[in-house]
Order: C-alpha cells, then sequence, then structure tokens
C-alpha cells in the first residue's frame, strides 16, 4: 500500500493552511478515508516518488482533514480501477477527475479546486508543417488519441472519437511519432508537471503542444464514493475547505510549491 506523504515544503504549506481553515468543523465520525490517484501518474497532483506518494492532492486533503483529526491514505491504481472501486466503495475518494455526465451520476463530485489547459500535442517530423486546427471542430478530423480510461470531455472534442488504448504518456507519443496518431490529448500542466518532478520531458524530441482553441480550461474536482455512509458530509467538508483556501490564496500557494 502506498501511503501518502509530503515534502518538508509541503508540509510547511500545509501548516499554513490548517491554520486559516477557521470555519466550524463538521461532525466526522469516520476516523480515516482511502483515496487513490492515477497510476499512470498525474504530477504535480499526485505522482510517486522514492515508492511514497505526494503531490498536491495530498497537501489539500491533509490540509483540509488532519485538523478534524481524519488520517487520509493515498493508493494509485490503474485510473479505470481507482474509478470503478470508488463507485464499489472500495475508496472513499477518487482524485483529480474532469467532469461528465455518468461521474455526477455515480458519484458525489466536490466543487472544483483546480483548472487546466487542455491542448493537444503532435509530432513536427510526422506534420512540418504544423496542422490546420482553427476550432475544436478541426480536433474531431484528426485520428486524436488518448490514455485509456480517461474524459476527455472537457477538451471540447467529441470523446467518442478519442482512441484510448495508451496506458502511459510514453505510449502516445511512440503511437504520435510512428504517425499512428495525428495528435494525442493532454492537459499541458501534467506534462510539465512531469518534468519538474521526475524529469521526463514528453514534449521533447519534435513534440509540440498547442493549446485547444476556444479552451478557457478544464475544471478537476474529487469524486466521493456514494457508498459511504458519510458521503454528503465529506463533500460539504471539502467544500468549504476549497472555498476557504481559494480565497485566502493557499490552493494556488500549495500548487506554487512544486511549480516553482
Amino acid at each position: 500500500m502506498k501511503i501518502a506523504i509530503r515534502s518538508v515544503a509541503g508540509l510547511a504549506t500545509t501548516a499554513l493552511a490548517s491554520t486559516l481553515l477557521s470555519s466550524p468543523a463538521l461532525a466526522l465520525d469516520t476516523s480515516s478515508l482511502k483515496a487513490c490517484g492515477d497510476g499512470a501518474g498525474w504530477p504535480p497532483y499526485t505522482f510517486e516518488k522514492g515508492g511514497q506518494v505526494q503531490g498536491y492532492d495530498v497537501d489539500v486533503l491533509n490540509a483540509i482533514f488532519a485538523s478534524r483529526g481524519v488520517d487520509v491514505s493515498v493508493e494509485m491504481p490503474p485510473w479505470k480501477r481507482c474509478v470503478l472501486q470508488t463507485k464499489a466503495g472500495n475508496y472513499d475518494i477518487a482524485l483529480s477527475a474532469s467532469f461528465n455526465e455518468e461521474r455526477d451520476r455515480d458519484f458525489l463530485l466536490t466543487e472544483y479546486y483546480y483548472t487546466l489547459q487542455p491542448s493537444y500535442i503532435y509530432s513536427t517530423t510526422q506534420h512540418p508543417n504544423g496542422l490546420q486546427v482553427n476550432s475544436v471542430q478541426d480536433l474531431d478530423n484528426l485520428r486524436m488519441c488518448g490514455l485509456l480510461g480517461y474524459n476527455y470531455t472537457g477538451f471540447g472534442v467529441d470523446d467518442s472519437k478519442v482512441r484510448k488504448s495508451a496506458k502511459s504518456f510514453e505510449q502516445l507519443v511512440q503511437k504520435t511519432e510512428a504517425g499512428r496518431c495525428d495528435v494525442f490529448l493532454a492537459r499541458y500542466e501534467i506534462l510539465a508537471g512531469f518534468k519538474v518532478a521526475q524529469g521526463i520531458d514528453y514534449l521533447a524530441d519534435n513534440m509540440k503542444a498547442v493549446a485547444v482553441p476556444g479552451n478557457s480550461g478544464d475544471k478537476f474536482y474529487m469524486m466521493i464514493s456514494r457508498e459511504h455512509p458519510e458521503a454528503n458530509e465529506i463533500k460539504a467538508t471539502l467544500d468549504a475547505g476549497f472555498k476557504e483556501m481559494r480565497e485566502a490564496g493557499q490552493l494556488q500557494a500549495m500548487l506554487d510549491e512544486y511549480l516553482n
């Protein structure tokens, strides 16, 4: 089991945020929660380093729940398993999830707690003159690839047209370099996060990222299992924490610890 830990910088930021969470604590009977993130890595939000899970999501969870006496552990199975097992109640919270109607039906979604810029990535070797993408509809006419189990509704594309067989960003790069995909879809900040957190540059070797036209940002939420007896209380606790930390500037400060 991978238990969440925090860096020294993350601990300092979390401690500061905890002092800012002055809202009356909601009554929670549970003393522990199990959360899951994407096993493929979602830095700087969740990633494994030194055999442990850490990142922005971990810091946010601890800032909100530590003062309430609730311990949170985080594991990183494959994303599809994380979603299915949270729906079944084997995990209490699935982290960093984008919105779609199925998820809104199957889970209790928190308020959003960060946004990312949807981008498409192409090979300048395969397309030396670039791609003519003036609107999101132009992407629907290309061979789009994505990760298995991911939701690309927030990109504005037809999600059913995205080929989702790849299990890692490395595989997406390989498929795109080989010409099996015209583009692969990704959030730019996640690709940048891999370089900062793990030294992996998925935009090297003639790969170019371009923002999806007309898209101002993709919002991300935590998904709470409806099987948990205190699901509504957990959602209310997280929503109140997000609101207070956002207004105090602490959500951005926590993220900056990883990016700066």
